[in-house]
């Protein structure tokens, strides 16, 4: 009789209903729709918390306490599941602070300070590289093949966001106070894919526990950060607070699962569903916020739908595709 570690057994199942191709797929849509309903709660909690435009500091307060709230629930679900929150060793708190500093400290941080000098539409679609960063990220790093799928997939992809935000001011004047923070921020975004993936594969740290401290340093980063600026939440109302654990909530389930996902499946194929964040982000916002809703975006649905369907098709000439496409 051979008798199995029951953590173990735990394992084996949640891996493979993480790398189910419908599980997958449906998982990877709940994460990427809960961070687009991020923007509009961002937008409502902002209005609540009469944080202006130009107020990077009480942003990045404001973005700090919804992540360290995130991240100490993250945890409190991981010790009530495994019963053990502890880090072994020096090394891997070491990984875990980078994660968490990567990820979500300095990376919301270059987001605010590139939010608050670029236009709403223009930040959306650079907001969108770091999709593209983590697939072009996995090849060095972990040896994933880029493919023609993967290149037509991301062209597909990339269309569809900008089809979703295009606006005449895309083409105004750059400043790196501006664009150039945010483009960092994807930066950030993409190595913290990266970095997630090495934390849960190479130092064999469960998805979920590292999920929760990386939310909770960056968000004590991010606090830090915020007060140290001079920022303050000078108005708290009940909707405002309701506002607040509806973003915690998002983060939870989003960060969760989509960092589940990287740890057990090709991170190429995951980081496409990322094209679906501002197009879901948009839609929420027209029936949340009563923003204008433009037929483009259905346009933009399908193109995103499509590179992702490209991005996880297992084997597919390209050749045959642009031939299925035109001679029809």
């Amino acid at each position: 009789m051979i008798l199995t570690d029951k953590n173990d057994t735990e394992r084996t199942m949640k891996k493979s209903l993480f790398t189910k191709r419908k599980t997958v797929i449906l998982f990877a849509i709940i994460a990427m729709f809960s961070w687009g309903c991020a923007f509009p709660f961002i937008k409502l909690g902002m209005k609540e918390y009469a944080i202006s435009n130009d107020d990077t500091a009480g942003k990045m307060l404001f973005a700090g306490i919804r992540f360290f709230l995130a991240g100490i629930i993250t945890l409190i679900i991981t010790y009530k599941r495994e019963k053990n929150i502890k880090i072994k060793s020096l090394k891997d708190f070491s990984w875990l602070f980078l994660f968490g500093f990567v990820n979500t400290g300095f990376h919301y941080f270059c987001f605010y300070m590139g939010l608050s000098n670029c236009s709403g539409s223009k930040a959306s679609i650079i907001d969108s590289l770091g999709t593209f960063w983590l697939i072009f990220l996995a090849v060095f790093f972990f040896k994933e093949r880029l493919t023609s799928n993967k290149i037509l997939g991301c062209l597909f992809g990339f269309a569809g966001i900008i089809i979703a935000n295009f606006s005449t001011d895309i083409i105004s004047k750059v400043s790196f106070q501006g664009e150039g923070f945010l483009v960092i921020s994807t930066l950030c975004a993409a190595f913290g894919g990266v970095i997630v993936r090495i934390i849960t594969t190479v130092r064999n740290i469960n998805a979920v526990k590292a999920t929760g401290y990386g939310l909770t340093i960056g968000g004590v980063l991010l606090l830090a950060g915020g007060l140290f600026l001079g920022g303050t939440l000078t108005k708290v109302t009940l909707k405002g607070i309701v506002v607040m654990f509806c973003l915690v909530a998002i983060s939870v389930v989003g960060f969760v699962l989509y960092n589940q996902l990287l740890s057990c499946n090709p991170v190429g194929q995951i980081a496409i569903f990322n094209a679906l964040i501002p197009v879901f982000g948009t839609l929420t916002s027209c029936i949340l916020t009563g923003e204008r809703f433009y037929f483009r975006y259905i346009i933009s649905i399908i193109l995103v739908a499509l590179g992702i369907w490209f991005v996880n098709r297992e084997k597919i000439k390209i050749t045959k595709t642009i031939a299925f496409l035109f001679n029809r």
